[in-house]
């Protein structure tokens, strides 16, 4: 008790490595005023950095909440993240989602489409090699089909793809066949380029209820440059609305998803599964660095203070009985976002 009110602590633990983003954002949250819920009561956020160590399988964590920014690079604590939000605490980013719909985004592709979200023709293609020798079918893909619906260029990458690795643009059949031949054992995407009049992409820093469309470049070194009105409204609200509608389909609190504008000025949504969108204060700029850590802070404190129950799987069947409904894709998108505004626009 503290002067006749009740006190709770609300602890965070942040799991990153060496980030100076996680750092500021856990020097900001000790430095939070005392918080209170609709009842009265007051919380006291408390956060620190996670160790990594034995774990029981009924270990007893201290944290109400995780912010995950590096399991991904740490496999032990995957299974342990699972078996916390199995036990209701609440991990940002969802621990099932993270794992295996990064390890998959030929999945996500697939499901977004069918949502009414706008994904450029992609094709999945099974691994060129498989216990060391060429995979036995791979003389039975139909590269005419493939080629028709692509055209070229088209881009050529990993269903198990971060930070761009091995994403090539392939002119011709012989380079694809060549990047396709030099793939390994990795399933692979080719994917149609979208033809765009701009030299920029838009990439969306979505974090909590909080989603800030960016005009992004990326050559070489990536970088975020701030306009304002750089969309007009119609290509901005899509966009947010289709951002709104794959996090709430993955379960992401925190993430990044791109989009190319085309010659007509529709957006397409070309990579979404970014769970740790980058923090780093040189590339970000000031000002959205410190937007990302103001939304991470809103959204922690609205956890704290609400009582929010965290779902163990996110929303997947909600979607995907929009999905399989004999409608239009425009419908289904429209629907889609009406399941995402729950997430988005919560009742009072």
């Amino acid at each position: 008790y503290c002067k006749g009110k009740k006190m709770s602590m609300f602890y965070v633990g942040l799991l990153h490595f060496n980030e100076a983003f996680a750092d500021d954002l856990r020097q900001k949250l000790n430095a939070l005023p005392i918080l209170h819920k609709k009842d009265g009561t007051e919380v006291k956020i408390e956060t620190d950095n996670i160790t990594i160590h034995e774990v029981s399988i009924h270990y007893p964590t201290k944290y109400n909440l995780i912010l995950d920014r590096g399991s991904h690079l740490v496999k032990h604590a995957m299974g342990v993240f699972v078996a916390f939000a199995f036990r209701g605490i609440y991990i940002i980013n969802n621990p099932l989602s993270f794992h295996y719909f990064i390890a998959n985004k030929d999945v996500g592709y697939a499901m977004a489409y069918e949502l009414g979200i706008n994904i450029p023709p992609t094709f999945v293609l099974p691994p060129y090699y498989t216990r060391g020798r060429p995979y036995p079918h791979c003389q039975e893909l139909n590269w005419n089909r493939i080629v028709e619906q692509m055209n070229w260029p088209c881009f050529i990458k990993p269903a198990e793809g971060r930070g761009g690795f091995q994403v090539h643009k392939a002119y011709n059949l012989e380079q694809l066949l060549e990047y396709y031949e030099g793939s390994g054992c990795e399933i692979m995407t080719v994917q149609k380029a979208v033809q765009s009049p701009y030299p920029w992409q838009v990439r969306c820093l979505c974090l909590g209820r909080k989603i800030i469309p960016i005009k992004y470049f990326f050559k070489g070194e990536p970088e975020y440059r701030f306009e304002e009105n750089f969309l007009t409204p119609q290509q901005g609200l899509r966009i947010i609305e289709s951002c709104q509608i794959l996090n709430r389909l993955f379960g992401y609190e925190m993430n990044s998803v791109e989009f190319i504008i085309d010659e007509q000025g529709e957006p397409w949504a070309i990579d979404f599964n970014n769970p740790i969108p980058d923090a780093r204060r040189e590339i970000l700029s000031e000002i959205f660095y410190n937007d990302y850590l103001a939304a991470m802070i809103q959204r922690i404190s609205e956890i704290a203070t609400q009582d929010i129950q965290y779902p163990f799987l996110p929303e997947i069947n909600a979607f995907a009985e929009i999905a399989r409904m004999p409608v239009s894709r425009e419908e289904k998108f429209q629907l889609a976002r009406q399941v995402a505004q729950k997430y988005y626009n919560p009742p009072v």
